[in-house]
């Protein structure tokens, strides 16, 4: 089942040197409407330019739920999306 959301969300996540002189960014534990989520398997990332603004969007699971998280950079903001359940 899918569910779409726009929830701003707590993220633990960790910033490491890239390539290229880029940050590499990820998520390990979501929080999430009272839950903490250990983030596993990462699925999915891109950036996404909407209008002047980037967008960097990650795709996650934890065991059979996988979340789709949206990072504007300039806030530092975490949103979740997307919610997949199995």
């Amino acid at each position: 089942m899918r569910e779409e959301v726009n929830d701003s969300v707590s993220v633990l996540a960790s910033f490491a040197p890239g390539p290229r002189n880029t940050v590499r960014v990820t998520p390990h534990i979501l929080k999430w409407q009272g839950r903490k989520y250990n983030l596993s398997t990462m699925g999915l990332y891109h950036p996404e330019r909407r209008g002047d603004k980037r967008i960097h969007i990650f795709e996650f699971s934890c065991d059979t739920t996988k979340f789709r998280l949206e990072l504007d950079p300039d806030s530092l903001m975490w949103t979740v999306t997307e919610v997949f359940y199995a």
